[in-house]
């Protein structure tokens, strides 16, 4: 499914609503792009199987506010008239009159661990968008 979160009509309260419905994904990656200072940063690229009147509501959607995607169970193929979440909604018997009740202090004694032995000296090689980490044992070679 793909939701779209944003402020209709120009509100003040963000509400999220189902754009597509049951929608295939055909390919998902991470392509390399330059960011602002021009470094490579990795960016998700997730293809979609939609119809072209799909594909005109998914680019009016990306321009309304903020797409995000959600993985359905491969069972459920029914179609959910929802009506759009408001933020409002997420917050269940919340009580706004009602002070938080205070903390009470409790005196307790408190042990300290003993410090955790050094573990493996670690390095990281970077190639690209791949990371590799190699490990090697401490010097007293207790790892």
């Amino acid at each position: 499914d793909v939701l779209l979160t944003g402020n209709p009509s120009g509100g003040n309260e963000p509400q999220t609503t189902t754009v597509l419905e049951n929608v295939a994904v055909i390919a998902a990656g991470q392509k390399l792009e330059r960011n602002a200072a021009g470094e490579p940063q990795s960016t998700p690229v997730i293809t979609l199987l939609v119809s072209p009147d799909d594909a005109q509501r998914l680019t009016l959607a990306s321009s309304q506010g903020h797409i995000q995607l959600a993985l359905r169970n491969p069972v459920d193929t029914k179609k959910e008239d929802l009506a759009a979440m408001k933020a409002n909604g997420l917050y269940r018997n919340l009580n706004p009159t009602a002070a938080p009740p205070r903390p009470k202090s409790v005196r307790t004694n408190k042990v300290e661990a003993p410090p955790a032995p050094p573990g493996p000296y670690k390095v990281e090689v970077i190639r690209g968008n791949k990371v590799d980490e190699t490990k090697f044992p401490d010097q007293t070679g207790a790892h």
